[in-house]
C-alpha cells in the first residue's frame, strides 16, 4: 500500500474504449445485474438466439427430414466455418457438447495398463481432474497432478513443472491452454514440444480458447485439442469441438458409440444418437455475429480490459498478482481477495452468493492454493464501471469483517 493513501483508493490506468455497437442490449443478459462471469457459460447474442430458435422450430416441423436425412448437410456450413476459424480441416474434428465431453472421449480412447500414468497440473479443471482419476482407477493406472504454485514466476515455470514430472510410464499429458480457476494462459506449444520430445501424447483442454485467443489448432502439434464455442464465441450452450491428430483418429471414439462406428471421426462424433443439433448448426452464425466487431478488435479489447482490471483490483485490494502483471492473460484475470473477506464468510461459495444477493454482482469466487480469488471476465459488453462496483463491494465486505 502507498504510505498515507487510504485503503482502496490507489490510482489506476485507463481501461480500453468500448467497441462500436457493443451495447449490452445486444445480448439477453438481465438488466440490473453486474455480469462479470462470461467465462463460465458464455452469453448468447439476441440475433444468434433467434436463429437457434428458428432452427429448432425447423427441426421440430420435419423431424425425420431434418435429422434422419439432412443432418450432415445441415452441419456442413458450420463445420466449414468453425474449422476455418480455428485452423482445422473439415474432417479432422467432431462436434461435442462441451470440452469435458471431449476430454472424456479422449481418456476412454486411450489404452492404459497397470502402472501407466495420466499427468496434469494443479490448475486442471475439476471435472477433468475427476475424469482422469476415474479412468486411472478403471485401468489400475496412476493419476499424477504436478503442483504449479502461485504466484507463477513465468510461463516457463509451467513447462518446467510438466516436463520434470514426465516419466517412462506417462501415457498422456492433459494441459490447459487457459486455466479455468486461475485464468492463466499456459504456453501450450512449448509444453507440446517437451512432451513430443519424450514420446508422450498431449491433450489440450482449450475450453476457453475459441474466441479468446487466436489459434491455428493443427499448427500447434498437439495430439488432441478440445474447446468450447459457447463461451467466448457466444454460440448457444452445448457447442464445442474435439480435434485429433491423424495418427490417433481411427482409435478416437465418442463417449456414445452409435451408428457410424469406424466411418470416420466427424461422422462418429456428429451423430451420437438423437440430440438437439440446432446449437451446432448455428455455431458458424455465432462466429459471424461476433465478427461484426472485428475478431482482432474483440481479442485486443478483452485483453486490455483484463489487464486493466487485474492492475486496478490488485491496487485497490492491496494484493499481488498471481503472475507477473499483465503476463499470461487472455480475457479473464484471477485476483486474490483481501484476507478480511475470508474472516467474514465460511466458504468462497458463500461469499460469491453474497455478492450476487446483496450487490447484484455475478463473479466467480474461487479457492485455489488455500486462498480465495475473484475471477472477473472481460467481454465486449462489459464497461469499466462494472469492475469498479466489484472493487468497492469487496472493500465494503472486507471492512465489515
Amino acid at each position: 500500500m502507498v504510505p498515507g493513501m487510504p485503503f482502496g483508493s490507489a490510482p489506476v490506468p485507463f481501461p480500453p474504449s468500448p467497441l462500436p455497437r457493443s451495447e449490452r442490449s445486444r445480448w439477453l443478459l438481465e438488466p440490473g445485474i453486474t455480469f462479470l462471469n462470461h467465462g463460465s457459460y458464455g452469453a448468447v447474442m439476441r440475433s444468434v438466439r433467434q436463429q437457434h430458435i428458428a432452427m429448432q422450430d425447423r427441426i421440430e416441423a420435419r423431424p425425420i427430414e431434418m435429422l434422419g436425412r439432412r443432418w450432415r448437410a445441415l452441419l456442413a456450413p458450420a463445420r466449414e466455418r468453425v474449422g476455418a476459424f480455428l485452423g482445422m480441416s473439415r474432417d479432422s474434428f467432431g462436434f461435442v457438447t462441451n470440452a469435458t465431453e471431449g476430454v472424456n472421449a479422449v481418456l476412454h480412447s486411450t489404452r492404459l495398463g497397470a502402472g501407466d500414468e495420466l499427468l496434469t497440473t494443479s490448475h486442471v479443471y475439476n471435472a477433468v481432474r475427476n475424469a482422469m482419476r476415474r479412468r486411472a482407477r478403471e485401468c489400475d493406472a496412476r493419476y499424477v497432478e504436478v503442483a504449479v504454485d502461485l504466484p507463477v514466476a513465468s510461463a516457463g515455470a509451467v513447462v518446467d513443472a510438466i516436463a520434470g514430472a514426465i516419466t517412462p510410464r506417462t501415457r498422456l499429458v492433459v494441459v490447459d491452454q487457459v486455466s479455468s480457476a486461475t485464468a492463466l494462459v499456459f504456453p501450450v506449444r512449448e509444453v507440446i514440444d517437451a512432451c513430443r520430445a519424450r514420446g508422450v501424447d498431449v491433450l489440450v483442454d482449450a475450453a476457453h480458447v475459441p474466441g479468446m485467443l487466436e489459434v491455428e489448432v493443427e499448427a500447434l502439434g498437439a495430439t488432441y485439442w478440445t474447446g468450447n464455442l459457447h463461451k467466448w464465441c457466444c454460440a448457444p450452450k452445448g457447442t464445442a469441438v474435439l480435434w485429433c491428430a491423424p495418427e490417433r483418429r481411427a482409435a478416437l471414439k465418442p463417449a456414445v458409440v452409435s451408428h457410424f462406428l469406424d466411418e470416420g471421426l466427424s461422422a462418429e462424433f456428429d451423430w451420437q444418437g438423437t440430440r438437439d443439433m440446432a446449437a451446432w448448426i448455428v455455431a458458424g452464425a455465432a462466429i459471424d455475429a461476433m465478427a461484426e466487431f472485428g475478431w482482432d478488435a474483440v481479442r485486443r479489447h478483452n485483453l486490455q480490459m483484463a489487464a486493466w482490471v487485474q492492475r486496478m483490483l490488485c491496487e485497490r485490494w492491496e494484493v499481488e498478482p498471481i503472475a507477473p502483471e499483465g503476463a499470461m492473460l487472455g480475457s479473464m484475470c484471477t485476483v486474490p481477495l483481501p484476507a478480511e473477506v475470508c474472516a467474514r464468510f465460511r466458504t468462497a461459495a458463500e461469499f460469491q452468493e453474497a455478492l450476487y444477493a446483496h450487490d447484484r454482482i455475478e463473479v466467480p469466487i474461487i479457492e485455489f492454493g488455500g486462498r480465495w480469488h475473484a475471477r472477473p471476465s472481460a467481454q465486449v459488453y462489459n464497461r469499466a464501471e462494472e469492475y469498479d462496483r466489484l472493487a468497492q463491494a469487496v472493500i465494503e465486505h472486507a471492512a465489515q469483517a
